[in-house]
């Protein structure tokens, strides 16, 4: 009997570890794209004409520089707040809609010669993910947030 029970704890305490050790915060998912796509993990790295920071912000070296001073910490949090400003202009919490950004969708876009931190949208009701509708968009030098897709131009 004392062996069932000294197992039975073992396997809910290594299943219970197993679960908490595979959790990441946003904070780290970020720091794990960021190195993905060529950012230090400390400090910076300079790379064809452009010095990149560890927090995704970086300078294009040139006559004048060209400072991008928004990191992806930064664009992640100004992403959600607008989207919840957007939510409540909607009213769409009273039909139990919602607004979603994945922190693993995080890209980097350049467009006309502006550079935005973008991550895929989501539209969706109760609990679920959602369906993909477009694109949110924070420009990297002012950080002006805009939607992309089906909500926005």
């Amino acid at each position: 009997m004392k062996r069932i029970l000294f197992f039975a704890f073992l396997i809910t305490f290594l299943v219970s570890f197993a679960i908490l050790e595979m959790q990441h915060s946003d904070e780290e998912i970020i720091k794990e794209r960021l190195l993905e796509m060529g950012y230090p993990e400390k400090g910076y790295v300079i790379y064809n004409g452009t010095i990149r920071y560890s927090d995704g912000s970086f300078v294009i070296l040139g006559t004048p520089p060209k400072e991008c001073p928004i990191s992806a910490y930064d664009a992640y949090k100004k992403a959600q707040d607008y989207l919840q400003r957007k939510e409540e202009e909607y009213g769409l919490s009273k039909y139990n809609y919602h607004l979603r950004i994945d922190v693993e969708d995080l890209q980097e876009f350049e467009e006309n010669g502006n550079y935005y931190w973008a991550f895929k949208l989501y539209f969706g009701k109760g609990s679920s993910k959602g369906d993909w509708m477009g694109y949110i968009l924070v420009d990297r030098a002012t950080g002006y947030v805009k939607m992309k897709g089906l909500f926005g131009g």
